[in-house]
């Protein structure tokens, strides 16, 4: 398991060491971001869509993601109430504590723990049942922070999200096209590219913003979203008798996902608790080295 792990945690402290020395510019990150979601992501999505055996594990993936993450958002809300937070911060409380960061760290986990196989459900699962949730439920929810009764969903930025459009296309012609291998092999290198870059551009962009004077709310958020979640959830898998095969050990890696990048910048942009936000992302990136590999313990002792 250290050995699956340290390419994770070298690629991550590489760039934060670039950052740290000033070897690139301050957006220098914004290229790499912008590499990985027109090209590496999409030839990524391309691969694993083509080689993946479309059966029942799919739907249960999707289902079991989107149950958790309207369970996340009620036991948050709950959590929030009790700890008497105002909307600005429980609206971000709920945010943080619901949506993971399931592609530019849960790729990389998934290559480290469950090889390729795994990463091809982690794709399906990252724009199925995160990308969609985020996307749709987050306006409602920024909205509650807000105290905006009006809500609107961006449909244009979710149907012309380069890796989404690619999904789609991909299931579309899956049946009737074969792409020669030699194709395929040049996207699955470039698609591979994502797994370096965006570990590279996390450690680049971590920041620690009041952390310690969050301290209470951040590691409640982590709690939630890392500890508690992932583990009622592979309870009330074994209860159930489901065997823990590479979808589910899959789906429940994803769910094990440190807070969202992507949920800390809506939380910022609608001028919520960036604060709460901020640190969440970036206590959690560092605490996802420990506790990811003790769930995937704790599934494998299973």
């Amino acid at each position: 398991m250290l050995e699956n792990l340290f390419s994770v945690v070298f690629y991550f402290f590489l760039g934060y060491f670039s950052r740290k020395k000033r070897i690139f510019d301050e957006n220098a990150s914004d290229i790499f971001i912008r590499f990985i979601i027109y090209f590496s992501f999409p030839a990524l999505v391309v691969y694993n869509v083509y080689h993946l055996k479309i059966d029942s594990s799919i739907i249960f993936m999707v289902i079991t993601g989107w149950s958790v993450i309207i369970f996340s958002i009620l036991f948050s809300y709950f959590v929030g109430k009790f700890l008497k937070m105002d909307r600005k911060t429980h609206a971000s409380f709920i945010m943080m504590s619901t949506f993971g960061n399931t592609s530019f760290l849960g790729f990389p986990f998934q290559l480290a723990f469950l090889g390729e196989e795994g990463l091809r459900y982690a794709v399906i699962f990252d724009q199925l049942a995160s990308f969609l949730p985020v996307s749709i439920l987050s306006p409602f929810i920024l909205a509650y922070g807000q105290e905006k009764e009006n809500v609107s969903i961006d449909w244009k930025r979710i149907v012309t999200f380069p890796p989404f459009v690619t999904l789609v296309l991909s299931f579309l012609i899956k049946p009737f096209v074969s792409i020669p291998d030699f194709i395929l092999n040049s996207f699955h290198t470039l698609g591979i590219t994502v797994i370096p870059l965006a570990l590279f551009s996390v450690g680049f962009n971590l920041r620690f913003s009041a952390v310690r004077e969050r301290i209470r709310d951040v590691l409640t958020v982590l709690f939630i979203k890392m500890i508690f979640v992932p583990l009622l959830l592979i309870f009330i898998l074994y209860s159930l008798g489901f065997e823990f095969s590479i979808p589910i050990k899959a789906t429940i890696l994803e769910i094990s996902m440190p807070p969202m990048v992507l949920a800390s910048i809506f939380v910022i942009g609608a001028n919520l608790d960036k604060d709460l936000a901020v640190s969440s992302v970036g206590l959690g990136i560092l605490v996802s080295f420990i506790t990811v590999p003790l769930i995937m313990l704790v599934i494998n002792i299973l």
